[in-house]
């Protein structure tokens, strides 16, 4: 069965419409595409105030109380992840690692974050950003382990 995105109208299998039991053939009149890239902009232009909506909502007792139990599973799922976390923390409190101010990586500066390839060895970091973080985490970033130098898959 074919159908037309009203946005972009192309012609498309009706698997490429996301499913919408009110409409009448039970998929949304938009291509799964199209939808996405609406998404995204709505996204990216509602920042600041949804933002502000989750720090607001952080800070409410039911989420802290979450935030605590997710802690303690956490810790007690990875023990050797939390305690190269807190080596990381008391080395750079003391001088013995200084963190840098920009990513290692792509050189964005802001929140740097210590990225370990091996809990075993705690002080063996790389710096780097958010974004950069989650794309080694995610394996689109390999990085090499003689010399940390990234490779992108």
């Amino acid at each position: 069965m074919k159908k037309e995105c009203f946005k972009c109208h192309r012609t498309l299998d009706i698997s490429e419409f996301y499913e919408h039991p009110r409409m009448k053939d039970g998929h949304l009149n938009k291509c799964k595409e199209c939808t996405k890239k609406d998404v995204s902009e709505r996204y990216r232009l509602a920042f600041e105030s949804r933002a502000e909506y989750e720090r607001r909502r952080n800070n409410t007792i039911k989420r802290k109380e979450l935030k605590r139990i997710y802690t303690k599973r956490s810790r007690e799922k990875s023990p050797e992840k939390y305690h190269a976390h807190n080596l990381v923390a008391s080395a750079v409190k003391r001088g013995i690692l200084i963190k840098p101010n920009a990513c290692e990586l792509c050189g964005k500066a802001g929140n740097i974050h210590g990225h370990h390839e091996d809990y075993a060895k705690p002080l063996d970091v790389v710096w780097v950003c958010a974004l950069c973080h989650r794309k080694i985490t995610d394996k689109e970033i390999v990085l090499d382990e003689v010399h940390g130098n990234a490779q992108a898959d």
